[in-house]
């Protein structure tokens, strides 16, 4: 297995970045991670523009490039059909202090490896969760950056762990749904289906807004909008997306039934049109 970092293409047991690398000591970037059909990478275009928009919100001095050919080699080199590549960027080595105008050159790492990160079986019984007790500042620029510093989800994803669950559902400070540690989530209720809104305090998904979009051309009722956590309990049926599950349903939450605890019909319609989706960006 190869990586790029900073242009240069080496073998994963070489590849090394500096200890003042400001990624090491402040968890200075950002990443993407980004699912991998049949050798291409599903919607790459929007993942990188994600990217470099949180990188501008950090206040980068200067943005990689070539991101998209690099990504596209790596995925090569390493015969990652269908997998996950993943791209970070941190704000580089560091010069003096934090003040973010004294690195100029960001450091660029990108991966790609084989290997479907979710199973028929996880699908089949859906996921399980937990109201975190940690919260989401809805009011931080960071909310809407996939941050190199993850250390809120990390610490709720071990609540999730703790509970013997997949998942774990993080508040806002306002006692308001967010979004799951690595995704986000979706209600559905009758017709209507429903999501955190961006001003909750949630990272937009590249996947959300893609089922946002096939939801309405379903025929369903879509509206993003402040929840509250008795509204995930009460849903018909819900689910979560992010670019590596695709969509999963999500059949309990703090060891309350979701509809009939088993994936609902209009979820697996909805990750089946999904699928179809993908299909078609990739022919």
């Amino acid at each position: 297995m190869f990586v790029f970092i900073n242009g240069s293409l080496v073998p994963k047991e070489e590849a090394k970045v500096s200890v003042f690398d400001r990624g090491f000591l402040y968890g200075d970037g950002a990443f993407e991670t980004v699912r991998i059909y049949d050798g291409i990478p599903f919607m790459i275009d929007e993942h990188i523009t994600r990217l470099l928009n949180g990188l501008k919100t950090l206040r980068f001095q200067k943005l990689p490039a070539g991101l998209k050919v690099y990504a596209l080699k790596i995925i090569e080199t390493n015969k990652a059909n269908n997998g996950v590549l993943r791209i970070a960027v941190t704000r580089g080595e560091v010069t003096s202090g934090i003040d973010p105008s004294a690195c100029k050159e960001p450091t660029v790492v990108i991966g790609a490896k084989e290997g479907v990160p979710y199973n028929d079986e996880a699908y089949s019984r859906g996921f399980r969760a937990i109201v975190a007790k940690i919260r989401k500042d809805q009011n931080s620029p960071l909310c809407r950056v996939k941050s190199a510093n993850f250390l809120t989800h990390i610490l709720a994803k071990g609540e999730a762990t703790d509970a013997g669950v997949d998942e774990a559902i993080m508040l806002n400070y306002d006692g308001f749904v967010t979004e799951a540690t690595v995704s986000n989530i979706f209600l559905l209720k009758g017709n209507a289906l429903f999501t955190p809104s961006v001003e909750s305090g949630i990272l937009p998904g590249i996947t959300r807004k893609v089922v946002l979009e096939m939801a309405e051309k379903m025929g369903l009722e879509v509206s993003e909008f402040e929840i509250r956590p008795e509204e995930i309990y009460n849903a018909d049926e819900a689910f979560l997306t992010n670019s590596l599950m695709e969509v999963m349903p999500l059949v309990e939450v703090d060891k309350r039934l979701i509809g009939n605890g088993l994936p609902g019909d209009v979820t697996k319609e909805i990750r089946k049109n999904y699928q179809k989706l993908v299909r078609e960006g990739l022919g």
